[in-house]
């Protein structure tokens, strides 16, 4: 080939140039995105007549922040040398990128054109091919939603302006496109919801549940051109038939019924729609796979047929299922299935309303004493008839044996006396001298606090005093009066501070107040710490022991003093403790949350408590309240709470 030739176009066909059309990369196999990628191929072609290019891409992006995809491409008129490979397809990308991020500030950018060079496949002298490279941005109601790009034969430069014009103006098919596809789905979702209200309407017309799901079945069934629709309703956990097309009463025992039931319970358990044959692709699907072994056998005993169950719900719960049936030739098309699974979701609620309003309260309790005297009387039912003997005979002992009344409460034991000992004053804990469980008299010594810095206080303190005593005196001396009375008043204030200061001496040492044994005062952490007169240190507390019942306001009017009963504490739950009461407390008090009366209970018994009964340790106490039946004590708390209610 010589350096001055050129490379005709790549013609297929005579008479008008032949367009080829090279795959894209493979993309889901949806209808609308089919529907899509045929459009933007005629709008390709279509730009390329309108402005004599030979071929092109359109890109596309999925939303903001995305990189514009290859959606479509085209070589109509491309040379073998000029033909879309990857290299130029790369290069074409790149600029609609360019185009794309030029517009991702929100300002449409204008056409690009610019010019390529290719080499010249089998050219001796390594000549090239000039392209002239036209884009243009794909726009949808003012936004950026992709770019054509198209390669146009050099020699078209001085009018890439006029054609970038009319490549613009092209472009405005792929907004009409879009609004198109808009408004017929806007018009399928009217329909849906037409032909839903229309069902809904027409079933109104039922006096009860069985009639109004008979006129949906024939409802369902001229409008979807089924040969049988059924539904079926939950009665006691299962699935049954309440209504079939074609059949006025419902044959329980009928080969045809329990093969329908069969086919809704299988829709049931799944709580899923279930359409058989299923659909092609399920299988690969893990969301999309269902058991459709009783639907088959529906099909094969009494078809062959094409089969969907869908579940109706009220409020997410499974209150029946609806089967539709049609001849195997003329299975039901994937745009019918939306339209089902929303008149399936708009009848359950309606159907299951309708059953609930057609039950009387004279007829439900008709049917529960009818269905009671045959389990009663029948030979039947032998092992409820043996329950029901057992909770009588229960129930008679409950009322008749008399067993101990008993006044539970809570209960806590406690120190007879108890002293929280506290800092005398804020300053630094020097030692400590006890540990919890020690035992200790009264006054001995628990602790003792740092005194260096009270002695330097007093030194200064008395210093000062010294020097205010002295000018007192010289202007005692001199008459001067005014200043005599100053000087006095600061000389008794420093006295003041000095008598404050040997009192914090005086108790640095930390006494017990009582003979006892020491609760709490782990104060190692603490040494040479600064502690506050706000700052318990130690718990003393008396070896002798009482306990406290927290009695709730229902009971208290059964308790009295002198009464007595059993301490159970949790730490030994396998010894009662014999106690008293001593005295009530008249006054109520909130403890957890309870308003309680609170009862001092002391040790009974000539024996004295036990010694591993220690102060905080909780239980129970149960005192004695003459004798009851285990039905009134199990029915007295029903019964006062009745009567504070309804005023007995």
């Amino acid at each position: 080939m010589s350096s001055g030739q050129t490379t005709e176009p790549n013609v297929e066909t005579a008479g008008d140039a032949a367009r080829e059309r090279v795959a894209s990369p493979p993309l889901p196999t949806s209808p609308a995105l089919l529907e899509l990628r045929g459009f933007l191929l005629d709008l390709l072609d279509a730009q390329c007549l309108v402005v004599g290019a030979t071929g092109g891409a359109i890109f596309l992006a999925a939303g903001p922040g995305r990189t514009p995809t290859l959606m479509a491409q085209s070589s109509r008129g491309l040379s073998r040398a000029e033909t879309l490979t990857p290299a130029l397809l790369s290069r074409l990308e790149r600029i609609a990128v360019e185009l794309w991020r030029a517009g991702e500030g929100g300002a449409l950018p204008p056409g690009r054109a610019e010019t390529l060079a290719l080499p010249r496949g089998g050219s001796m002298y390594g000549e090239e091919s000039r392209l002239l490279v036209l884009a243009a941005p794909l726009l949808a109601d003012g936004r950026l939603e992709g770019a054509s790009v198209l390669i146009a034969p050099s020699g078209l430069e001085a009018d890439a302006e006029l054609s970038l014009r009319a490549l613009a103006m092209s472009s405005g098919r792929f907004e009409a496109f879009l609004w198109r596809r808009q408004c017929l789905a806007e018009s399928e979702q009217k329909h849906m919801l037409r032909e839903t209200i229309e069902l809904l309407d027409a079933s109104q017309q039922g006096p009860s549940a069985g009639a109004m799901s008979a006129i949906m079945c024939q409802e369902l069934k001229r409008r979807f051109g089924c040969t049988r629709v059924s539904i079926g309703l939950v009665r006691r956990e299962f699935v049954r038939v309440a209504a079939v097309t074609g059949a006025d009463e419902i044959d329980r025992n009928a080969p045809a019924i329990e093969a329908i039931e069969a086919a809704m319970e299988e829709c049931a358990a799944q709580d899923a729609e279930v359409p058989f044959p299923p659909p092609p692709g399920a299988e690969d699907d893990p969301g999309s796979r269902r058991v459709t072994r009783a639907h088959a056998e529906l099909s094969r005993r009494f078809g062959p047929s094409a089969a969907v169950s869908l579940p109706l719900r009220v409020e997410g719960d499974l209150v029946g299922v609806v089967t539709l049936e049609r001849d195997a030739a003329d299975p039901f098309p994937a745009a019918a299935l939306p339209l089902l699974r929303l008149v399936a979701e708009t009848i359950g609620p309606s159907l299951w309303t309708r059953r609930l309003a057609d039950r009387g309260v004279l007829a439900v309790t008709r049917d529960r004493l009818l269905d009671l005297g045959t389990a009663l009387v029948g030979p039947r039912h032998t092992g409820a008839k043996l329950i029901a003997g057992t909770l009588l005979s229960a129930f008679v002992l409950a009322a008749a044996v008399p067993i101990p009344a008993r006044v539970g409460a809570t209960a806590e034991v406690r120190a007879t006396v108890t002293r929280t000992i506290v800092p005398p004053f804020t300053g630094y804990l020097d030692s400590v001298s006890v540990r919890p469980g020690d035992a200790v008299a009264k006054g001995d010594v628990l602790a003792r606090m740092a005194t260096g810095d009270l002695d330097l206080q007093v030194a200064e303190s008395e210093a000062r005093r010294a020097a205010y005593a002295a000018q007192r005196d010289d202007a005692l001396a001199k008459g001067e009066l005014a200043n005599v009375r100053v000087l006095a008043s600061q000389v008794e204030e420093v006295d003041a501070a000095l008598t404050l200061l040997r009192d914090h001496l005086a108790r640095s040492e930390i006494r017990s107040p009582i003979d006892g044994i020491v609760g709490r005062g782990e104060l190692d952490q603490f040494l040479r710490a600064r502690v506050e007169p706000t700052q318990p240190l130690f718990e003393v507390v008396t070896a002798q022991r009482e306990a406290v019942a927290y009695v709730d306001e229902r009971d208290v009017q059964r308790v009295r003093p002198g009464q007595e009963g059993r301490l159970v504490i949790k730490a030994r739950p396998g010894e009662r403790t014999p106690v008293r009461v001593s005295r009530v407390n008249p006054v109520a008090e909130v403890v957890r949350g309870r308003n309680v009366y609170r009862c001092d209970v002391e040790f009974a018994g000539d024996a004295p408590p036990p010694d591993w009964l220690r102060p905080g340790m909780t239980g129970t106490v149960r005192l004695r309240d003459g004798w009851t039946t285990a039905l009134a004590s199990g029915l007295r708390p029903i019964l006062d709470e009745a009567r504070l209610r309804m005023w007995w």
